[in-house]
């Protein structure tokens, strides 16, 4: 018998949905409604669920989900997954392979450069004819200029090797512990590598952001550490807009407490309409697309589809986040 699967909202790139329908039965839902999710649950035998934000995994809509034993986000993050309700119900959580490291690690980049060179104010100036808003004004060079890494993963390992060996910048990163193999890695990238998050937004001239959303890094990034900086740092996030305190950050912004931000994700997405960031010219945007490149989208889609499928006939895979827990659970 066919593997029956839900899939919420479309994958990032076709070549995935493709090789999902080629491995199970596929109900899609181009929408996040979950009482219709509920209901097909309720009415059909579903195996597993493949979805990407903003849709999300509930306790309500894990109450329905018996005969479900895998389900896949479709990027590194979890934070639209209740994973410790679903361990608890012995469902193995998947996230995706870090197949989008690169794509995000020169999208922070990208940021950096935006917002050292202030592109998105000249940018608008010259849309205005205004040629001439260049008179007086100045832009940043990234080399000799300490870039300090929170985290220190495979994107901003990524990050800091184009940030030494292409810019010439000094590179800095936070890790909560320093281990051997971690020394050693660091060494090896020619960075240097501290337990104090605090010395990090006091030294450097850019601080990128590369930390997962938990409990203990929602809102995180807050004023405290914001009036550590530099009025002239800037700060960059491609990781999860919830690890700002996003109030705290405009108006350090506003007192100029530093100079500018570049950021690919929001505390809630999309963002409303009024949020405050869009007023800001001190923060250039972009809307979380920082991992979609199209090699990255592809690559990713496709994997995901068969880790899934391979999860629900028992495989044993890497990316079961819950593996752990849940061998736990069920011996518990």
């Amino acid at each position: 018998m066919s593997l029956h699967v839900i899939q919420i909202l479309p994958m990032y790139h076709p070549d995935g949905e493709k090789k999902l329908r080629e491995l199970a039965n596929v109900k899609q839902f181009n929408e996040f409604d979950e009482p219709a999710i509920i209901m097909y649950l309720q009415q059909n035998t579903v195996d597993g669920i493949i979805l990407r934000a903003p849709a999300k995994i509930t306790p309500e809509l894990l109450n329905h989900c018996g005969h479900v034993t895998a389900i896949s986000g479709a990027g590194i993050g979890l934070d639209n997954i209740d994973v410790a309700c679903a361990t608890s119900k012995g469902i193995k959580v998947l996230h995706a392979p870090k197949m989008n490291s690169t794509a995000t690690a020169e999208h922070a980049i990208a940021l950096l450069l935006s917002v050292m060179k202030d592109i998105n104010v000249f940018h608008s100036e010259m849309q205005k004819g205004n040629f001439s808003f260049r008179d007086g004004r100045y832009t940043t060079e990234l080399e000799g200029k300490t870039l300090g890494l929170i985290g220190f993963g495979s994107i901003a390992q990524k990050v800091a090797n184009i940030a030494k060996n292409g810019f010439g910048m000094h590179v800095t990163a936070y890790v909560r512990t320093i281990s051997s193999d971690r020394q050693q890695l660091a060494d090896s990238l020619g960075v240097e590598v501290t337990t104090s998050m605090e010395e990090v937004f006091k030294t450097s001239d850019a601080v990128s952001l590369h930390i997962p959303l938990t409990e203990q890094t929602r809102e995180l990034i807050d004023q405290k550490l914001f009036n550590l900086m530099k009025p002239s740092a800037v700060l960059i996030n491609t990781s999860r807009g919830g690890v700002i305190h996003e109030a705290d950050m405009v108006a350090s912004l506003k007192n100029k407490t530093f100079s500018r931000a570049g950021v690919d994700v929001f505390a809630v997405e999309p963002p409303s309409d009024n949020h405050p960031f869009f007023e800001m010219k001190e923060i250039t945007m972009t809307p979380h697309i920082g991992g979609i490149s199209i090699e990255a989208a592809r690559k990713t889609s496709v994997v995901i589809a068969e880790n899934l499928i391979k999860a629900i006939q028992g495989e044993t895979l890497s990316v079961i986040a819950n593996a752990q827990s849940i061998v736990k659970t069920n011996k518990g």
